[in-house]
Order: structure tokens, then sequence, then C-alpha cells
């Protein structure tokens, strides 16, 4: 969703402050540890471990940069040093935030927040607060996220003296309360955002002003103002050209053709886009080429070219990152395609078995790729869920399904009501209308004034001028004329500052009724959402009166031998609840959670983590197709399970093909070591059958290695137990560093389990995050 690294360049600047760059940085990383293990003063050490992570910091190796910053602060807290120790906890929220580790990022938000307040220091006030509206936005915690970035805004307007970065963090509030409130489908509040915004830029980045008219542009087409749209994005043309800037000038034509076609103007719109596509060629941009070959696939169905509609989606979905959210709108664009081409011939499709196969596949992939959005948290344009909606509703008549044919079609009128709705496109052309009518009545306003007293100034400049021309006429002496010049000098002077009074009086005067304006919109907008959920729980207290009234009824008609048989239902309801419980918790901390209603987190001194991972599983996938590959997973982790569950070992969960189980929890065991390397073995040999009986069969690499670690349940809603620790990265690291058939162990792992088993030295490997690790590869028996 986020690239891993946007923040980085800030997090220099944060944590550490400039250092040069060396090309080798391995070569120094490697020197910094050596000279770290060899260092016996506190401060100095202290040092070396901001400096390797200042490296870390460089090559982008997010784990380490994690490990060392949390190393700095034991050092940095005995010190008092509250500044540092906001910036370390800042930088680890920073990158946490972009890694989607929700939890642990607002902890180290609220650790730097706290230290900064206990440093009275404001420097980092707007970067800390965005950084909460951000975090919690990914959450969806929408009303959280927007009361953190309207403090930023409140602070900017507030008029105190802000410092740039503070400034900076303030424009991306701005940005973030535009997108935030257009993706909850609330227009009118972004369209509000959005005007603020652009005077934000215009006072403080007046150098970035295309940019924030692009913004609103964009605006302008996806609520289906393809007009206005069109006219900010013309404008563009001529400056993004005269500075040259082609990849801009790209955008703004891809802009224009999609304008063009919301006009349905369809020849002016393939020649703007074909110009933007012509550059993306050039470029080898292989996501916008998708994107612009999306457009025209639309174009070309609405001409009723649907072979070269489907050729052009097609081409999208080929161009496209596999997992990404433009992947899924062509993808889902293609079903639409496909599913309308069948429509056209609907009496052929009933009789023919091979058709309604490919409709069910269509179903089928659908419901996937929508499910992977979900999950992997896309921002879904509103139109395309309507697409979908009714792209099943299509595909269910063709089948003859015609109950769930009417239940998508519902959706999808609902989805469509709910985005673009009459009343919602009302309230903001409305809200459009009222903006820019009182804007440009205080715009002619200040306009008239401001050429009042231009006027009035130069007829008392003209009348200064006549009068001491006559007084120089008469003058006798040079003195006396010199004296005459210096005076009109100073007379000129006054009636310039008299006037400059009066002008920066009437824009005063155009400002605050800008801004009461504003303000008066406000009131409304809030009255009329009071009133809105005043009606909406007046009808929720309707109906719940209704429902109770009924089910005080119903239950008068109960009787004795139905209450018996609800206890057993209920008991036998109770054990399934039960027995599910068991299935995703281990029992220790399923009874507490029953006991309780709680469970706490537990660390762990010593536990084996398993780590497994299938070798060229996507590979495989093409080779062999996803359905195979997937029943292939599915059997194997089955049996997995089971010989989890006979060398008492954990299983966590499973990440796609990997498998993560752990040994020595919840009830601790001494043998948690032996016992993880035994289950591997095992899995080994099954797997090394298993390709003796299906030739379609995957290999496998395993890693483990022993140490600490915490565990607990993550959550309340779809709640899961899991585990966390740097124990479980290393484990991590020794599958990834390990081979095909092969069980690699730590040195901690192997010290635990050296006089059970055989081995083979591999001496020091380097690793991803962790530096150089000794590892050894277990003997089959």
């Amino acid at each position: 969703m986020k690239n891993k690294f946007t923040s980085l360049a800030i997090i220099c600047f944060l944590f550490y402050g400039n250092t040069v760059f060396i090309a080798q940085e391995a070569a120094v990383i490697v020197d910094l540890k050596s000279k770290l293990s060899k260092s016996k003063d506190e401060k100095e050490k202290n040092q070396l471990i901001r400096d390797i992570a200042n490296e870390y910091i460089k090559a982008k190796t997010v784990d380490s940069i994690l490990v060392y910053g949390k190393k700095s602060l034991p050092y940095l807290k005995k010190t008092n040093d509250f500044v540092r120790l906001g910036n370390v906890n800042l930088v680890l929220a920073q990158i946490l935030t972009s890694n989607l580790t929700y939890k642990d990022s607002e902890f180290y938000l609220k650790e730097a927040d706290k230290y900064y307040k206990a440093a009275n220091n404001s420097d980092k006030k707007a970067v800390v607060n965005y950084y909460f509206g951000l975090l919690y936005s990914y959450e969806k915690k929408f009303a959280e996220s927007t009361d953190y970035l309207q403090r930023n805004i409140q602070y900017y307007l507030d008029g105190k003296e802000i410092n740039k970065e503070n400034k900076y963090y303030i424009m991306l509030s701005y940005q973030s309360l535009v997108s935030s409130s257009f993706v909850r489908q609330n227009y009118g509040e972004s369209y509000k955002y959005l005007n603020t915004y652009i005077d934000f830029i215009k006072k403080n980045y007046p150098e970035k002003i295309e940019y924030a008219h692009e913004m609103l542009a964009g605006f302008y087409l996806t609520t289906e103002d393809s007009k206005k749209a069109l006219n900010v994005y013309k404008n563009l043309l001529p400056i993004y050209t005269k500075q040259k800037k082609y990849e801009n000038l790209a955008y703004v034509n891809r802009n224009i053709g999609s304008s063009y076609y919301g006009l349905k103007k369809m020849d002016s719109a393939k020649i703007y886009l074909n110009e933007a596509l012509r550059y993306y060629e050039s470029k080898n941009d292989n996501e916008k080429m998708a994107d612009i070959n999306s457009i025209l696939s639309h174009i070309y169905f609405d001409d009723k070219d649907y072979q070269k509609s489907e050729d052009l989606i097609t081409k999208a979905i080929q161009l496209s990152p596999e997992k990404s959210d433009n992947n899924f709108n062509h993808k889902s664009y293609y079903s639409a395609v496909k599913v309308y081409n069948m429509f056209r011939d609907s009496a052929q499709i009933r009789k023919d078995v091979h058709k309604r196969a490919e409709l069910e596949n269509i179903i089928t992939d659908l419901n996937k790729i929508s499910l992977a959005a979900q999950n992997e948290r896309w921002f879904v344009d509103p139109s395309v869920t309507i697409t979908n909606y009714t792209t099943l509703s299509n595909a269910y008549e063709l089948l003859g399904d015609y109950k769930k044919a009417h239940m998508y079609f519902q959706k999808a009128m609902t989805e469509k009501d709910k985005a673009y709705g009459n009343e919602k496109m009302k309230e903001l052309s409305n809200l459009q209308s009222e903006t820019e009518v009182a804007n440009e009545r205080a715009k002619v306003k200040l306009e008239e004034e401001t050429k009042r007293i231009q006027l009035q100034k130069e007829i008392e400049l003209k009348a200064l001028r006549f009068e001491f021309e006559k007084k120089q006429a008469a003058a006798k002496t040079n003195e006396e004329r010199k004296r005459l010049l210096l005076e009109e000098d100073l007379r000129r002077k006054e009636i310039q500052f008299k006037f400059d009074q009066k002008q920066q009086a009437v824009l005063l005067k155009y400002n605050q009724e800008k801004n009461i304006t504003k303000i008066n919109q406000e009131k409304k907008d809030a009255i009329a959402k009071a009133e809105l959920e005043s009606s909406q729980n007046q009808k929720n207290i309707w109906a719940v009166g209704a429902g109770l009234s009924l089910l005080l009824l119903g239950f008068a008609g109960f009787s004795y031998n139905q209450k018996r048989k609800d206890n057993k239902k209920i008991a036998e309801e109770k054990l399934k609840s039960d027995n599910l419980l068991l299935n995703i918790l281990p029992h220790e901390v399923a009874e507490e959670l029953k006991e309780k209603g709680k469970t706490n987190a537990k660390h762990f001194d010593e536990v084996s983590v398993l780590f497994t991972d299938f070798v060229n599983f996507t590979a495989n996938s093409e080779r062999i197709g996803v359905q195979e590959v997937l029943n292939e997973l599915n059997i194997c982790f089955t049996e997995f399970d089971s010989i989890m569950e006979k060398y008492n070992l954990e299983k966590i969960k499973t990440i796609g093909d990997a498998y993560l189980a752990v040994s020595g929890l919840p009830v601790s065991n001494d043998q948690h070591a032996k016992n993880a390397v035994n289950a591997s073995l095992e899995i080994l040999s099954y797997i090394q059958q298993r390709k003796k009986d299906n030739p379609n069969a995957l290999d496998i690499r395993i890693g483990i290695h022993s140490g600490p670690i915490i565990a607990g349940i993550v959550g309340v809603k779809k709640f899961a137990y899991d585990i966390w620790g740097d124990t479980v990265n290393t484990a991590a690291r020794m599958e990834q560093n390990s081979s095909s058939g092969k069980v690699n162990v730590s040195e901690a792992t192997y010290q635990l389990i050296k006089d059970d088993f055989t081995f083979e030295h591999r001496g020091k490997i380097e690793t991803k995050g962790k530096g150089a690790m000794e590892m050894y590869f277990v003997n089959q028996i």
C-alpha cells in the first residue's frame, strides 16, 4: 500500500543528521560493528550504535534500522536526552507505519510525543500529529485521524511562528484530509479542505500551486464534473510546456483525455490519451501504459468495438504489477467486458456447458480479487465496485440464478447511490456554488475597492503636482525650488502611505469576510449533520420499539419444552464455539480468555521458532496452475498440522506458502529445540515421499532459531495468537539462508541440541539485517 522507504530521507535528517556517504556500505558496517564489539566506553558504544543505524538507513535495511534504533534508547533514557529520545522514537514509528505495523508504531509515536513534551520542544509538533493522523487513517479510524490532522491546521491558523519542517507536514496534513474525506465519499468535506489547501499553498508554497490545481482537477474528474476538470487541466498545459516538465505534461494529457471521455467526446479523448501513451512508451513505464490502455478500452467499448476493448484491457492487465490496486481495477473491467459480450448471446450461453463453466470461473475470479483488494487495503474506486456488482448480477442472470442476480443488482444500485446519489451530488454542487459565489462576490468587491482607492490616490497626487508646479513657477531662488521639491516628495510619500493603509484595511476586510463565510458554512454543515443524526436516531428508536413489541409477543408463545430444546441447542453451540476457540488458540490461552474475558501477552525466555517455505512457489504456480499448487499446499499444511501436534509444537500461522510454528509455549518445555528439529526432519521425510507420489510436489527449506519471545493475542476482532521478538526475525533469516530439502539452525539452537544430532557446519553467512551468523545444517537420520 505504501512504499516502505517513503520517509527515509526525512528519517536521516531527524535521527542522525548528515554524514558523508561511503560507497561500500557493507564494509563500513562491518568495521563499525567490530569497533562496537571492542568498545568499553558507554558513550562511545552509543555513538557507534547510532552510526551503524545511519548506515542501515542509507542501505534501506528496515529490520536493522529498527534493531539498532531500539538499542540506542537505553543510553538516551539514562542521560535524559529527551529531544533525541523523541527523535529516535519518531523514526521507529515512521518506519513501522510504512511497514504497516500499526500497534508498535502507535506505541513509539506516543513515546515520541511524551519526550518532546518533557523537553518542552515544539520543533516536531506537526510531524508527530501528521504521523498519528496517517497511522489512524491506515487503520480506518477516521475520526481519530481527522482530529490529529486538524490539530495541525489549527496550529497554522493560530498564526504562531512555525519552522520549515512543521510547515511541510502541515501541507501533508491538508493533503491527507482531502484524501481521507474523499475515500469516505464525503465530497463536500473534501472540497472544503481542498479550497483551504489551495489557499495554504498560495501563501506558503507558491512554486507548488500547479500541483494544488492538479488535485482540484482530479477531484472534479472523479466526482464526474468533467467540464470543470477539463478547464483546469487545459490551463496547466501551457505552464508545463513552458517549464519543459514532460512527465507532468503526459499526466495532464492523460487526464484531459479522461475528461473528454466523461463528456463523451471520444475522438478528442483518443488524441490526448495517445499523446500521453507515446510518452510513457518512450519511458517504458508499464503501469502508466496499462492505465492508458484501460481508459482506451472503456472508450472502444462505448464505441461498440468490443474485441478492441477486450484486447486493450488484456494488455493493461499484462502490463500492470500483479499485486496492485490498478491491476485489480483492470481485472474487474476485463470481467465486465467478458460477461457483457456473453450477455449479447444469452440464449446460446445457457445451452453451452463450456461457456457456463467460463462464467462460473469469472464469478470466482471476481470474488477472489475483491477479497484480495480488501485484505491488502487497496483504494477501490467506487465506480469499480459498482461495475463489479453489475457484472456479478449479469453473470448470475445468464446462469439462471435470478435471486443472486437481483441481490447484486440491488447492491450495485445501493453503492451507486452511496457514491453518486442525487442528494450527495446535489449537496456538493450547492456547496461548490455557494463557495464560488461567495468568493466571487468578495473578489469583485475587493477589485472595486482597490480601483476606487487607486483612483483617489491618483487624483490627490495630480492635485499635489499641480499645486507645487504653481509654487515652483513663483519661486525666485534655487534654494527655494530645492526646498519645494523636498516638501513635494515628503507630501507624496504621506499620500502613498495613507492609501497603502486603506488598501491593507480593504484586504483585511476581504479575508475576514472570506473566513466568516467559511465559518457560516461549517455551522450549516454541523446543523445539517446534527439534524440528520437526530432524524436517524428517531427512526432507530421507532424501529427498536416496534421490534421489542414483536419480541415480547413472540416470547409469550414459548412453552417449557421449547426452552428445553433451546438449552440443548445452546449447549451444542457452546461446545462448537469452544472447539473453534481451541482450533485457533492454545488450550491455556483459550481457558484464560473464557474465564477472564481477556488475556495478557506473556514473555517466554526459551523457545524454538520454526519457519518453513516452499521453494520457487510462484514459478511452480505458473508452471502447473494456481489451483493445482493451492491443492498441494493444503495437503502439505494439513500434514504439517499433524506433525506439530505429535511433537507438541504450537502452530502460529501460515503466511502465503510459509508455515510458522513454535516449540516451548504456552507451556515451557526443556526439549523445545529437540522437538522442533524432530518435527522439521519429519516434514522433510514427508516431502521426500510426497515427491515420489506426486510429480508436482514442492521442494521445501526450513529454518530454526532459539531464544526469548513475547506471545499473545492480537486485537479484539478476528483475533489471532501471535509471537514477536528478534528470535522470530532470526528464525526467518535461518529459513531464507537454508537450502532445498535442508533444516538450517542457528548457533543458539545448535548449542542446545549438539549432542542429539549430527551437523554440517556452514560457517558464518551474511544475513539481511543481522550481519554474519553461524549456521548449521542438521543431518537427516
